[in-house]
């Protein structure tokens, strides 16, 4: 299951100019990130924009992903004391690379003070400053991140009520005026963002090196073709999962990732969430929610009415994006020489997608 759960976690990336070019990235090579040199550039950044020497204690990375690099640390200065702080950076060598910060950025911003819990924004540079890539800083806040596989092991009451947490904080997300909001500014006139999204994966797929599926082939053009008109035009999480949050006494103290966010439809964030990929292979939310009392939940706390039509639309959609992540990662692997192994097993799950995918766009159809 953890292997299955790696797609979501390159998904946070792959996708993200979805909202911008459609173009596949070109192959990027493997450049070496070296930790030291980010901690001390990242203690001549921070001297820099607070005025005071910053000195940065129990600096280490927080994850070993395919993509944005983390890291933990303290920011020690005279004046305020620690402060425990993370950043992420968006290294040269990413699987998804250029980076952009501004989707997270955007969200961080637009989303402090709402009904949407957020970790608190510190800094950011789109040019990288003096850490020399794209890069963010935010408040560390206390928690777990809950892993979709170990669900068993939870108190079903527990699960419960963290679920419900859960899909309230997402309506909550879906109501937030979007175009009072820095996304407005993402907003392109002409073809719909989630079109070009499904016309940058048909690109990505139809690469020289990628190997061919006539279904995905024939299943991206379709969903290029049908894709519905959403019901209205909210902020998308765009990685909406359990996985991609903080619990802290039993409660969501923090959404996480918002490499995806973009303006779209509410249903793919609905639909991507329940996903048995990120729920343990399970057709109900964490395990413990059925389908129709999410459904319902959400209908009553957003105020936007489910179509199952659209909600069908895109759980064919988010298939098909995990086999396109999936081709990227073996790609990288067989041609880019990324020299990990997780990248060279995901060849191995391409026809247990491609014939869920297959399911998936019947039941659209």
């Amino acid at each position: 299951m953890a292997r299955l759960y790696e797609v979501g976690q390159l998904m946070q990336e792959a996708a993200k100019r979805s909202d911008d070019a459609p173009a596949a990235p070109e192959p990027v090579r493997p450049v070496a990130v070296d930790d030291d040199t980010v901690r001390a550039a990242l203690a001549q950044h921070l001297s820099r924009i607070s005025g005071t020497r910053t000195e940065i204690v129990g600096f280490g990375r927080k994850s070993s992903g395919f993509s944005w690099i983390t890291y933990a640390f303290v920011a020690r200065t005279a004046a305020e004391g620690d402060r425990k702080l993370i950043l992420r950076v968006g290294p040269p060598s990413g699987l998804f690379a250029p980076y952009s910060v501004l989707p997270q950025v955007y969200a961080l911003q637009s989303l402090a003070g709402s009904g949407v819990p957020v970790p608190a924004l510190v800094s950011s540079e789109q040019d990288g400053a003096e850490i020399g890539f794209p890069f963010f800083i935010c408040a560390h806040v206390e928690g777990d991140v809950p892993a979709p596989w170990a669900a068993s092991e939870l108190d079903p009451d527990h699960k419960r009520a963290v679920a419900r947490q859960f899909i309230e904080i997402l309506a909550s997300l879906h109501r937030v005026d979007a175009d009072a909001t820095p996304f407005a500014s993402r907003h392109h006139s002409g073809e719909r963002a989630e079109v070009r999204a499904i016309a940058g994966w048909r690109a990505s797929l139809a690469r020289p090196t990628a190997r061919y599926y006539p279904l995905l082939d024939w299943g991206g053009r379709w969903l290029q073709d049908n894709c519905p008109r959403p019901p209205r035009r909210t902020i998308v999480h765009g990685d909406y999962r359990i996985g991609n949050f903080i619990e802290h006494n039993g409660r969501i103290t923090a959404i996480l990732d918002w490499e995806l966010t973009h303006l779209g439809d509410p249903h793919e964030d609905l639909a991507w969430a329940m996903l048995p990929t990120f729920n343990a292979r399970s057709r109900k939310l964490y395990g413990v929610l059925e389908r129709t009392e999410v459904i319902d939940l959400y209908q009553r706390a957003s105020g936007i009415p489910v179509s199952d039509k659209s909600l069908a639309f895109y759980e064919a959609y988010a298939l098909y994006q995990a086999a396109a992540i999936q081709m990227c990662a073996v790609r990288a692997f067989e041609v880019d020489r990324f020299n990990d192994m997780r990248l060279a097993v995901m060849a191995s799950q391409m026809p247990s997608i491609v014939r869920a995918f297959e399911r998936a766009l019947e039941a659209a159809a």
